[in-house]
């Protein structure tokens, strides 16, 4: 439903999905749905009010025919609504183009193609709609985006992230806006797979390929920064006990985003709760400090030390204009790879947690890399660095709630004991 009801807005979709999760079978489904003009009664998304020009694309002609085609014609488009259909060259049994009636009178079209025929197969025509199903290269996706552009046209993409974090993937999760979505699904929403069902597919898998069939996640291999199974470390949200100890680690940002993570230590168990995030760019010291104010003024920070530095322009350091603004910071250990494997050594000691709900972090965890020469890729990681403030230096600042609450007196004549 979200996949769908986010096409009325947004011009690219991606379905990121684990193996059997259902994404081709929606994609074929809102492919039948426009190619036809029947549009359920529940459906909210976009809607055309004439015939289509449309294409379908997998990554082989065999895969097209195989997965595709049988989608379209065996379960969404009933016989009487295809008035003819062609016959590609070459592959048996595969559809080159399908006439479909539109119910308003007159002929949608569905061409079938695959990624291996090339780009160039791709050039020319313009398409008010095309279903990629698994993953193309940057070039094909390009060229297809592009035939959808001059009409106002729609892209859908569906997908298991099997290549890892490839240039498709990049271009939506480091990339999301009202035009471009991403919907994404695991296991653990598709409910016709049960627990024995899960537990032997689980099972049958090779661990580096589990996240990706599981969860749709693009493995990052040998350049995850944190290579931690995220149920590993993912709680459900909870309200925080007054006895925890609070703290947040702040990363700061003048054209790049201010980031900050918000902790929680239980003192019973020692392990360190991430509940809260912030993330925000091009705003003063005054927007942020209301803004960390508002999760709670008693909270104590520490915060990168480059933040001492002094700025050009007026000769303040950072650290100095948040405490004019009221906000009080204390400077963080910022030993990078000794953070870094403290941190991971946290996760894995189960020492860390993060609420489930807090997707601007997730998302930045997920990206978080190394490149081929080992070092830190320095885009999209200021939680991640707010995170590592927190674990090295947060407990020696972290303290309790002070109740506001005002105490009782002693009426005069009571006895004491």
């Amino acid at each position: 439903m979200a996949f769908h009801t986010a096409g009325a807005l947004s011009q690219e979709r991606l379905f990121l999905a684990g193996n059997r999760c259902g994404k081709t079978y929606c994609g074929a489904l809102e492919m039948a749905v426009h190619l036809t003009g029947f549009y359920p009664k529940w459906w909210q998304g976009r809607k055309f009010n004439r015939p289509i020009k449309a294409w379908a694309a997998s990554v082989t002609a065999e895969m097209t025919r195989d997965i595709l085609q049988q989608a379209y014609t065996e379960l969404f488009l009933h016989p009487e609504t295809i008035v003819k259909q062609t016959m590609r060259r070459g592959i048996s049994g595969a559809i080159d183009t399908l006439y479909i009636q539109h119910i308003g009178g007159g002929v949608s079209t569905l061409g079938f193609k695959s990624f291996d025929q090339g780009r160039e197969k791709f050039q020319g025509t313009s398409r008010d709609l095309i279903h990629l199903d698994e993953e193309p290269s940057m070039r094909i996706y390009e060229e297809c985006l592009m035939r959808t552009l001059d009409v106002g046209g729609s892209l859908m993409l569906t997908m298991t992230p099997l290549k890892g974090m490839t240039d498709v993937c990049s271009h939506f999760i480091e990339g999301t806006s009202l035009n471009r979505r991403i919907i994404q699904a695991t296991w653990d929403d598709a409910t016709h797979l049960n627990d024995d069902e899960k537990t032997r597919l689980r099972a049958s898998l090779r661990p580096h390929e589990l996240e990706a069939r599981e969860k749709g996640i693009p493995s990052l291999g040998q350049g995850k920064v944190y290579p931690v199974p995220e149920g590993d470390i993912a709680c459900k949200p909870f309200t925080i006990p007054p006895h925890y100890k609070r703290v947040f680690g702040m990363d700061f940002g003048w054209s790049n985003p201010t980031a900050v993570v918000w902790a929680a230590l239980d003192p019973d168990t020692g392990i360190t709760y991430l509940h809260d995030c912030y993330a925000r760019g091009e705003q003063t010291p005054a927007e942020h400090t209301k803004a960390i104010h508002a999760r709670g003024q008693w909270i104590p920070g520490v915060c990168d030390p480059a933040g001492q530095s002094q700025s050009q322009s007026d000769g303040k350091s950072l650290i100095e204009a948040y405490a004019q603004n009221g906000l009080y910071l204390n400077q963080a250990d910022n030993a990078v790879e000794a953070g870094l494997m403290t941190v991971l050594e946290h996760m894995r000691a189960g020492k860390l947690k993060v609420f489930n709900t807090l997707e601007p972090w997730w998302r930045e965890f997920r990206l978080y890399r190394r490149d081929e020469n080992g070092k830190i890729v320095k885009r999209f990681d200021h939680l991640m660095d707010a995170t590592r403030y927190v674990v090295m230096s947060g407990k020696s600042f972290a303290r309790q709630e002070i109740s506001t609450q005002p105490q009782p007196t002693l009426k005069r004549g009571w006895a004491t004991l």
